[in-house]
């Protein structure tokens, strides 16, 4: 009976040790594993601080990105409005060319009726002369 309880004190010693070590391994996980939890709460924090600036980033890129349409828009529009004025410029430019064509083709119609009258009032005169010498 001795030896029994001599083997179960041993047993019960050689327990309490591997419970020691099994409290120390555990300890020191709980140590690593607390470290490592700070370290992701630092970087948590960190990525947190880089989501909120990318956030505000977007928001300012947006406001910069509207603004670029709006004046994209208006300076589109100017640009039509200032392309539809010249048409018009030029449609009134082409009809001036073109009454001044007409113009020029009158006046030579002109010149060459004027031209044919005067030849007509020379012969006229020629013939008007040779009937008083006759």
């Amino acid at each position: 009976m001795a030896d029994d309880i001599k083997c179960l004190t041993e047993s019960r010693m050689r327990a309490m040790e591997i419970i020691k070590q099994k409290m120390v391994e555990m300890k020191n996980q709980n140590e690593k594993l607390s470290n490592e939890n700070a370290e992701l709460s630092e970087r948590g924090q960190t990525l947190s601080k880089s989501y909120e600036e990318l956030i505000l980033e977007n928001e300012n890129l947006s406001k910069q990105l509207k603004e670029l349409t709006e004046s994209t828009q208006n300076t589109e529009d100017e640009l039509t409005a200032r392309v539809n004025i010249l048409k018009e410029d030029c449609t009134r430019l082409t009809r001036a060319d073109n009454s001044e064509r007409q113009v020029v083709y009158l006046l030579k119609r002109v010149q060459q009726q004027e031209d044919l009258v005067a030849s007509y009032m020379e012969d006229y005169k020629a013939l008007a002369n040779s009937s008083t010498i006759l």
